[in-house]
């Protein structure tokens, strides 16, 4: 496996661009060289267009970690135009409610493109709601392709990246890929594809392309990044970065029982709080929780799950064919209380099906050691987030099954002192590698790299 740098080395740009010369291409450009731009006005050195479908106010996942990373950019003076679609998720109970086609949040200027279907929906819902996104997001990019430099493009959805591709060979607009996801791995492991089907071989090779398009390529996790680079020539691995995910120091930092209004608001006084907040998804392993919190039924622990997803139902009819009164389930919180909602717990889990190692990062652990507060991790030890663990002593790792998850939970019942110890850890590796501050400016280095500014 290759070393990965934070920054791109400079031979891995693809164009220099001044307004009114020749492009030339360098090392191993995809670009087209010796081509002259036309008359019309260019953009200045630091305007990106970000396609992302989720964004604000939709501070969910991939939503929440793109609007932080945007805002933070602009801080480093970058203009960003973000095209995404109505918010679906996490807007506290507003997703029917109209939004502004353009607004201006935090100085970014978000542009919704139109879509068909719902992120919330059914399988076909979610589908023509990626690609009607991507449709629309063809027609805004390419009517203001003179408004912007290069692109950021995430893997949300997953063939957004073919319009990276597209305006870079057309348009000679570089892009830097993130990748939160791994396609088709994703969806071959959540079942929905067969690995030898033709989707499944037609995507691979678009994947491939898109990387290979990618002027950088951001990965999240050193499991992810030896699956990205085998989707990858070996000449082109040094365009690959990681850069860990995120929280943002600013918003979350533990908050003490005594000034907790959350931990007040729900009775959780004399409770001991095991906490999952985020999104109930497919690829997270919950139920043997709902099965540990049966095994505990008798002590005074108390299973909160806050958040939303396609598995909640699910997991809401477990609680009541066991008829479980110490399991709680609670919405989405707004982001103002998102350190006190993750400061209430006395543990908190992070989970992710073994199948999705590599594939996935379960990025809510970077906020829970921003709390403070000790990990049980639900994943495999030689995943991103189970490194992390082992390195730090930020938590325990468990097996999915129930007896195991239990006995872990008892013990850290009994020994306060060693949650103090976790939680604690995890907090200064938080302040030393997972910051948003830290994250953006790694960013910042890539994309000033890429486009050759300062």
């Amino acid at each position: 496996m290759e070393k990965v740098s934070c920054i791109p080395v400079d031979d891995q740009l693809s164009v220099r661009e001044r307004e009114g010369h020749r492009v030339e291409s360098r090392g191993t450009a995809p670009f087209a060289a010796n081509r002259t731009w036309s008359n019309r006005p260019q953009p200045s050195a630091k305007k990106l267009a970000l396609l992302c479908e989720h964004f604000y106010p939709e501070m969910v996942s991939t939503g929440m970690h793109m609007t932080e990373l945007a805002t933070r950019l602009a801080e480093f003076g970058w203009q960003i135009t973000v095209y995404t679609a109505k918010p679906t998720w996490g807007t506290e109970g507003a997703e029917d409610k109209p939004v502004p086609k353009e607004i201006t949040y935090a100085g970014v200027k978000i542009l919704r493109v139109p879509t068909i279907g719902s992120q919330n929906g059914n399988l076909l819902s979610k589908a023509v709601s990626a690609i009607t996104f991507v449709v629309s997001a063809s027609w805004a990019l390419w009517r203001r392709r003179a408004e912007y430099r290069g692109m950021v493009i995430t893997t949300n959805p997953p063939f957004i990246g073919v319009l990276g591709w597209l305006f870079s060979r057309l348009y000679r607009r570089p892009y830097l890929l993130i990748v939160y996801d791994v396609f088709p791995e994703f969806a071959i492991s959540l079942g929905v594809l067969s690995p030898e089907s033709s989707v499944a071989k037609l995507w691979r090779r678009t994947t491939r392309l898109i990387l290979s398009g990618a002027a950088v390529t951001v990965v999240i996790g050193r499991d992810m990044l030896d699956l990205v680079q085998r989707k990858m020539p070996a000449h082109l691995h040094r365009r690959i970065v990681m850069i860990p995910n995120w929280s943002d120091e600013r918003l979350v930092h533990p908050v003490p029982t005594a000034a907790n209004s959350f931990w007040r608001e729900h009775g959780l006084s004399g409770r001991f709080v095991v906490q999952y907040a985020g999104r109930m998804g497919q690829k997270h392993n919950l139920e043997p929780l709902i099965d540990a919190a049966r095994e505990l039924s008798g002590t005074n622990a108390l299973f909160q799950f806050v958040g939303e997803g396609a598995k909640k139902p699910k997991l809401e009819e477990l609680v009541a064919s066991y008829g479980l009164a110490n399991v709680q389930f609670l919405p989405y919180q707004p982001m103002r209380r998102l350190a006190e909602t993750l400061s209430a717990a006395d543990v908190a889990v992070v989970c992710l099906e073994s199948g999705h190692t590599g594939i996935s990062v379960p990025s809510k652990a970077y906020g829970v050691i921003a709390s403070g507060t000790p990990i049980v991790g639900i994943l495999d030890p030689d995943s991103e987030i189970g490194q992390l663990i082992k390195e730090t002593d930020c938590g325990v790792l468990v097996d999915p099954d129930a007896e195991e998850i239990a006995r872990a939970l008892r013990d850290l019942m009994d020994d306060a002192a060693k949650r103090r110890e976790m939680g604690d850890a995890g907090r200064a590796v938080f302040l030393e590698k997972y910051t948003l501050t830290r994250a953006a400016a790694a960013y910042d280095a890539a994309l000033s790299s890429m486009l050759n500014v300062r």
